[in-house]
């Protein structure tokens, strides 16, 4: 008899360890996703973690593109990259020497407005002529700005705005990026050779966006960066900071100011 109650204990012993070992295999069955009763549902998960690691990749900063190359050092030693903004302003008597004419202009503009340092007059010039190449037509309306012709503009500005409306689209002066002679507003007769938000929808505005970078220039005040530059929108005000740093700041999609920022951290 006791033999027969020892050999029941082991079989119920048996049993429940194999119940124990089935429910384990069956639970890491179903984590490694072989278990799913719906067809297709390992497949697609292994597909969505492809998609969003190559996403991660393509996200993720280049940084080799951030080194310091010969090109790049000569782009910051001619200034270039000089950085100005809200908080970054330049002294009242600055005035490059090398300012250089612009052949493509909006003829009823200042005249004391159609000059750019002479790297970034070229860069326009050889942007704008390739545009034509394609039928694509724009012309500048204001590039360099003194000290005197920013102080004026700026005020009436306020007096019709007010300042904190004005300080939106507008410099004080001192701040404003064309009295480095590397920033350009630019417009067509798509938009009456206005500074405008429509120009961004233009053929001359889509062409501008897509290929400046490939001649040295960026979108300055790109859309959904005010809280980064201080200004609004801007689709016709590009600024040259030579073909390396344009390159990497279009295909990153970022600021001058965070390029400056990762160019610090990354040297």
């Amino acid at each position: 008899m006791k033999n027969k109650n020892i050999i029941g204990i082991l079989i119920v012993i048996g049993i429940i360890l194999t119940v124990i070992v089935g429910m384990n295999f069956v639970t890491w069955y179903i984590l490694q996703g072989a278990g799913n009763d719906v067809p297709g549902d390992t497949a697609q998960g292994q597909e969505d973690q492809l998609n969003q690691e190559k996403q991660d990749e393509e996200n993720k900063i280049d940084e080799s593109g951030l080194k310091i190359t010969e090109d790049l050092q000569n782009d910051i030693d001619a200034g270039y990259l000089i950085l100005v903004n809200k908080t970054h302003g330049l002294d009242r008597d600055y005035k490059p020497e090398d300012l250089t004419g612009i052949r493509y202009y909006a003829a009823d503009r200042s005249a004391e407005g159609r000059f750019m340092r002479a790297a970034a007059a070229d860069a326009f010039h050889s942007m704008a002529e390739e545009a034509r190449r394609q039928d694509i037509v724009f012309v500048m309306t204001t590039a360099y700005r003194s000290y005197g012709f920013q102080a004026t503009l700026y005020n009436n500005y306020v007096a019709n705005h007010g300042q904190a409306a004005a300080d939106r689209f507008s410099a004080r002066p001192g701040y404003s990026e064309h009295q480095t002679g590397l920033a350009v507003d630019v417009s067509a007769a798509s938009v009456d050779y206005r500074l405008t938000r429509e120009f961004s929808g233009t053929r001359e505005g889509r062409w501008l966006s897509e290929n400046a970078h490939l001649f040295g220039f960026i979108i300055r005040y790109q859309e959904g960066t005010e809280e980064i530059t201080g200004y609004q929108y801007e689709p016709w005000h590009v600024r040259y900071v030579g073909l390396t740093a344009a390159e990497y700041i279009h295909t990153h999609g970022i600021t001058l100011e965070e390029y400056l920022e990762l160019l610090e951290k990354e040297n």
